[in-house]
């Protein structure tokens, strides 16, 4: 009877010391998985903001693309207006 009293009593004090040192290292887990959430928050923060960079940038490019188009077509029918003129 004392001895298994013992026992249990060990077992007892084991597992609450494995308790207390688990809690320091659930704590550290939770402290590493907030980092973890905070950064893969951050992560999509910066790619919304990068492809509405990208789209900005096709945006510009498209509009530069037309304006060098209308110009081409500008200065043709300039060119087309002086070559029919005859000195």
């Amino acid at each position: 009877m004392n001895r298994s009293l013992s026992i249990l009593t060990g077992i007892i004090l084991s597992a609450t010391l494995i308790g207390c040192s688990s809690s320091d290292e659930v704590d550290q887990m939770q402290q590493l998985t907030n980092k973890v959430d905070m950064l893969s928050d951050q992560v999509g923060a910066l790619q919304s903001q990068q492809d509405q960079m990208a789209g900005a940038v096709n945006d510009a490019r498209a509009a530069s693309d037309a304006a060098y188009q209308e110009a081409m077509r500008a200065n043709q029918r300039i060119d087309n207006i002086a070559s029919s003129y005859s000195k």
